[in-house]
């Protein structure tokens, strides 16, 4: 029997075909599928293309696949259009927050910190109570996410730019990335429409970049980010009533390495001491086959066997804006 899982968000969405072994039979990327910041109908294509390539990949049709499940927050707009399109499959929509906790963990309680284009964090207690906070979105919330980083880094700018203060390498590598002269061009150019939630939070890459040259604004603006990201961690575990629990940060801010999972670790342990910071195991795709495996398939996921096969084609390549 065959599963499908799609971890989706602002930016990318990641496909993942396996059975009940864990073996992978197809994987594929496409674009963000949250239906929040892009019209259903460019979600379900997208969705439908990932799928689409998966079944193409492992020689399969619609009928072979017991269930996919869709962990992409927003989605629900463009659900009847994907129905639409394959009416063979049964879907399940979610949002990412339980592939997140498995992906981050791999135990049954903690707390998972997740910061990609937009952020939350969510944790279980140890006799099983479960709670959240953040996952708001842009308007007023997702703070400590690239999209958030983005943000910060465009008003580093023009702050800086209004005190006559220029030349920073966070200021060049900016324009670079952006394509513009000089920064304000940023007047016209961020906001056109163009100028997406997604094409913010890559510049998070900017930021993570220039930081790693020495640059105190990016510094500084990673520093809030990961303070934000802790914030969360905290309100979590107050609402559990546990202090003690590990804590871990996933999503594709971790790719910047320890330049950031750094930064969070010490602000986590000035604002949680108890707690203990354990590295993301696994990246929300595989944490998303894990969840379908546990709760749909009723397998073991601890076992060797099964991780090692899950775990044999995943490459690992998250994106800082994921």
């Amino acid at each position: 029997m065959l599963y499908l899982v799609c971890d989706g968000g602002g930016t990318k969405t990641d496909f993942l075909l396996f059975d009940e072994k864990g073996n992978v039979l197809a994987a594929d990327r496409q674009g963000g599928a949250n239906a929040n910041f892009i019209a259903p109908q460019q979600a379900a294509d997208a969705v439908f293309e990932g799928i689409s390539r998966c079944l193409s990949q492992a020689g399969a049709s619609p009928a072979d696949i017991r269930l996919t499940s869709l962990f992409i927050p927003g989605f629900r707009p463009a659900m009847g259009l994907l129905e639409a399109r394959l009416p063979q499959m049964e879907f399940r929509q979610a949002g990412d927050e339980k592939n997140a906790f498995y992906a981050a963990l791999g135990l049954p309680y903690g707390i998972a910190v997740l910061a990609g284009t937009g952020s939350f964090a969510t944790g279980c207690s140890r006799d099983g109570r479960s709670t959240k906070a953040g996952g708001w979105g842009p308007l007023f919330g997702d703070e400590g996410s690239g999209y958030h980083i983005g943000v910060l880094c465009l008003a580093r700018l023009a702050r800086l730019s209004d005190q006559g203060r220029a030349g920073s390498v966070l200021e060049q590598e900016a324009l670079r990335f952006l394509n513009l002269e000089d920064v304000p061009a940023l007047r016209e150019a961020a906001y056109q429409p163009d100028f997406t939630r997604a094409r913010v939070a890559q510049l998070s890459r900017v930021v993570a970049k220039a930081a790693a040259l020495g640059d105190e604004d990016a510094c500084a603006i990673l520093d809030q980010a990961a303070a934000e990201l802790a914030e969360l961690a905290t309100v979590v575990a107050a609402r559990l009533g546990e202090q003690d629990l590990p804590v871990s940060l996933t999503g594709g801010l971790t790719a910047m390495g320890e330049l950031f999972c750094g930064r969070f670790r010490t602000k986590l342990s000035a604002v949680l001491p108890r707690s203990t910071y354990v590295p993301a195991k696994y990246t929300p795709v595989i944490g998303a086959a894990l969840c379908v495996l546990s709760e749909e398939a009723g397998v073991d996921i601890h076992s060797a066997e099964l991780l090692q096969n899950l775990l044999q084609k995943e490459k690992g390549d998250t994106d800082v804006d994921g």
